[in-house]
């Protein structure tokens, strides 16, 4: 078993992945990550918090980006997740771009903006995305929750489209550790 907020195996070959919310076993939907593999598939995700448009498969793919993804934004893990990544990042150079996607309606996001005005990412939110493209997006990251509509907490590095780090916490009532993802994904890589 994989302590509470320990990073993804390197590759992850299991065909069934759990873990734990409360006392409750889920099972986790979708391939894990492997490190050095491209993004795959295509999808365009509802805006809900500062953009426009749709976040697409392609926005990922140019240049450095961060993309979280939250269950249940009006929880405290999926607040401290947000905050705690907006306030680390801007530490970083070069700054990645940092998006989040939750899988609960825009409208959560409210709360979210009445406490921390100051945060800025966008949001995007699979509830008022087509079920096809939420299909698309929780294979590719493998946080699809069977037998529900939430998605599990992650932490997702990509570099032009490429995954550098991922990490999606064993025990899902806790927020990913911010502080350590950033560190490895700011880390030297090796060549591949």
């Amino acid at each position: 078993m994989l302590a509470p907020s320990a990073p993804l195996p390197r590759p992850s070959h299991s065909p069934t992945r759990t873990a734990k919310l409360g006392d409750t076993m889920i099972e986790l939907e979708g391939s894990a990550p492997v490190l050095g593999s491209p993004l795959r598939g295509e999808f365009a995700i509802a805006p809900a918090r500062h953009a426009g448009t749709p976040l697409l498969a392609s926005d990922l793919r140019a240049g450095c980006v961060v993309l979280s993804t939250l269950p249940n934004i009006e929880k405290h893990a999926c607040i401290f997740q947000i905050l705690d990544l907006e306030e680390a990042i801007v530490k970083m150079e070069p700054r990645p771009r940092l998006v989040h996607v939750s899988a609960d309606e825009a409208h959560h996001w409210h709360e979210v903006d009445h406490i921390h005005p100051h945060l800025k990412a966008p949001g995007y939110t699979l509830a008022s995305t087509s079920s096809e493209d939420r299909a698309a997006f929780t294979a590719a990251f493998g946080v699809g929750v069977r037998g529900t509509w939430r998605i599990a907490h992650g932490l997702f590095g990509l570099r032009d489209g490429t995954f550098e780090e991922a990490e999606i916490p064993y025990d899902q009532m806790e927020s990913p550790n911010v502080v350590e993802f950033l560190a490895r994904l700011s880390s030297p890589k090796p060549r591949r």
